[in-house]
């Protein structure tokens, strides 16, 4: 499994979210505003839930001293041993002192379920035919017999942020991966007529390597150490994403059946109370 390298992570002493983040945006949003409402009730990007929006802090919260030391020496645990309680401890301390708690976790991940509801509305639109522009690059895509490798560059260059930061490059490498995945589990599947149930698994996959790429970066310096071997890291690695895919899959699961007929005016919603409710499930290992 490929990753970014990763950084020291986040100081202390430093808000949770860096300054920049709000100012990551993604390409396109006037395609999916144009959607039918028939299928949709509303694809506008300004009439979805923004993360930055749902409270105003008075002050601005700062990171606490040794921030992520309970998460590191837990991470470390699990990258020798491979146990998956300490993997879960992990997270738990990862979000409750690192990030803190599960509503901050989800709030620096804003990018990644702006960008998952911007992939779920496009791929939408382009089964159902419901925007001209998009039709039309569907049409360009079929025209020339495009294969499945060039419709997902195509997909990842239309509807993912496009800047240097690190947050956008993960954006970038996690739909890479979850699409690969789709395509591993589905050789014949067809990226242009998605129904919503592969659709929905495209966007559990994504979310889950977003919140591996987030850990990796904050604290995956354990990964580092000289004594943990090649294969071992790539195990461990792999197990991580796995186990956060099977809890985002169940909170996604759990949160649609509360919501029936979501409409894309609920999708960030939805992916915003899953990742939460993910990370509050892993704050209670410990």
């Amino acid at each position: 499994m490929g990753t970014s390298a990763s950084s020291n992570g986040p100081a202390s002493g430093v808000p949770f979210d860096p300054p920049w983040l709000d100012n990551i945006t993604l390409p396109g949003s006037e395609e999916i505003s144009q959607s039918d409402s028939d299928t949709h009730n509303d694809d506008s990007e300004e009439n979805q839930t923004n993360p930055s929006q749902q409270s105003s802090p008075e002050s601005v919260e700062v990171a606490p001293p040794r921030r992520f030391y309970g998460a590191r020496l837990a991470l470390g645990q699990f990258a020798r041993t491979g146990q998956q309680d300490a993997f879960r401890r992990a997270v738990g301390h990862y979000s409750r002192t690192g990030m803190g708690g599960a509503r901050n976790t989800t709030r620096r991940m804003r990018t990644s379920t702006r960008t998952a509801t911007k992939v779920f509305s496009f791929l939408q639109s382009a089964r159902d035919g419901t925007n001209p522009e998009i039709n039309e690059w569907v049409a360009s895509l079929s025209g020339r017999n495009a294969s499945p490798q060039e419709i997902a560059n195509e997909i990842i260059q239309r509807v993912m942020p496009f800047g240097g930061s690190q947050d956008e490059t993960a954006c970038r490498e996690s739909m890479a991966q979850a699409i690969g995945d789709l395509l591993t589990d589905s050789p014949s599947i067809d990226l242009l007529h998605l129904g919503n149930n592969d659709i929905w698994t495209l966007i559990e996959s994504f979310l889950s390597y977003e919140a591996f790429h987030r850990l990796y970066l904050d604290i995956g310096q354990v990964f580092e150490d000289p004594g943990l071997s090649p294969r071992d890291r790539v195990t461990r690695m792999n197990e991580m994403q796995n186990y956060l895919k099977a809890e985002l899959q169940a909170q996604i699961r759990n949160v649609r059946r509360e919501k029936s007929n979501v409409g894309s005016d609920q999708l960030q919603s939805i992916m915003q109370n899953a990742l939460q409710n993910t990370f509050v499930v892993y704050e209670g290992s410990i």
